[in-house]
């Protein structure tokens, strides 16, 4: 019997970076185990809408190289604004030829980079790494840092900018370079790291020699334009572990720093158990479990400050249940936020089996997070 081996599939992943002043595309070929990256720079006619100018570059680079969505397994949007302004915009640009193949998955440059540098090998993120991003005369940075070196360890990503002209440093400056490494030196010492990336136009010329001397000394040091779209397109790989089990503290813009769970008994002791993890924009944040109601009708909702470590609890009472056993009464709930610190828990009632149908019932509980 002779058998013909067709070719294995490949998956494949886009991450696509909306820039201000240039689209990125990265691809993450599963098979080979590599990045691919592609760039357009965007004209400044075109810079005002530049998400769809962006999304315009990528379609042409699509059509000339023959490629659909359909060929990729996920794509994840990242941007600088991801206000609900901009998500819903994006959300209107992208035709039904992509919506009835992929969800529209929006994330932020702070957790974009996150995520790259978490998908990496352990040396890259086991000890501090900072990403200097710098345009328009403004540094952001971001800092991934260890904070419990134990056996269990855990980590904190931070997300700040601060002003250059405050710092006496101005782009058209001839003494840029010998102010900008000063202040560099005044930075590391308070925020020491053995990686550095460096991205954003501000990097861009041969300004920085005195900089990068200083930055090499016993670093690492990378510069690209494609980080935050390498970190979207790793998305697909799977999520973050230390990020599931709640070890990594993500302080920026829109990123959820509470979970929301549930006691349940185990072995006759009380266990948290979170329905929603940490690490992630409000908006990409839900999480669903399925409970069963023994005599009584409340349950006890249990909300954790990861930040500060502290736990508060509000109980919600389900009313007009039909009369049932009890453990015949199993209650969906799904937690959904409407803000970083807001959101609400559906509760639906499914009954158990056939005996004890379900009324499809929900109970709407709004919470509000203390920050």
């Amino acid at each position: 019997m002779e058998y013909v081996m067709g070719e294995l599939e490949t998956r494949k992943f886009a991450g696509i970076d909306l820039g201000k002043y240039a689209v990125q595309l990265s691809v993450y070929d599963e098979a080979a185990a590599e990045t691919t990256e592609e760039s357009f720079p965007l004209p400044e006619k075109e810079q005002e809408d530049y998400i769809a100018s962006g999304l315009f570059y990528i379609r042409r680079y699509m059509e000339a190289n023959h490629i659909n969505w359909e060929m990729y397994h996920g794509v994840y949007f990242t941007m600088e604004d991801t206000s609900r302004q901009c998500r819903k915009h994006l959300e209107e640009l992208l035709d039904e030829d992509f919506k009835k193949r992929h969800s529209v998955n929006v994330i932020t440059h702070f957790r974009s980079f996150v995520e790259y540098v978490f998908h990496q090998e352990r040396a890259v993120w086991d000890r501090n790494t900072l990403l200097l991003d710098y345009s328009e005369n403004v540094l952001r940075y971001i800092l991934v840092e260890q904070i419990r070196p134990s056996r269990q360890k855990a980590y904190r990503a931070v997300l700040k900018e601060m002003n250059l002209e405050e710092q006496g440093i101005h782009e058209d400056d001839e003494n840029r370079d010998y102010h900008f490494s000063r202040l560099m030196k005044q930075f590391l010492v308070k925020n020491p790291a053995h990686i550095i990336f460096l991205t954003g136009r501000g990097f861009e010329g041969n300004w920085m020699k005195k900089t990068l001397t200083y930055l090499c000394a016993g670093r690492r040091v990378f510069m690209g334009q494609n980080l935050y779209a390498n970190g979207a397109c790793l998305l697909g790989l799977g999520p973050v572990q230390l990020m599931e089990d709640g070890m990594l503290l993500m302080q920026g813009p829109d990123m959820v720093y509470h979970t929301i769970g549930i006691l349940t008994q185990e072995s006759g002791k009380a266990k948290y158990v979170p329905i929603t993890s940490i690490g992630r924009e409000w908006y990409n944040t839900v999480g669903t479990v399925d409970i069963i109601l023994d005599k009584s009708q409340k349950v006890e909702f249990f909300y954790h400050n990861t930040k500060e470590n502290e736990m508060e609890s509000a109980a919600c009472e389900i009313r007009d249940l039909p009369a049932r056993p009890p453990k015949t009464t199993r209650i969906r709930i799904e937690v959904q936020f409407t803000a970083q610190t807001e959101g609400v828990i559906l509760l639906k009632d499914m009954g158990f089996g056939s005996m004890f149908p379900g009324t499809g019932k929900v109970t709407v509980f709004p919470f509000k997070l203390i920050s």
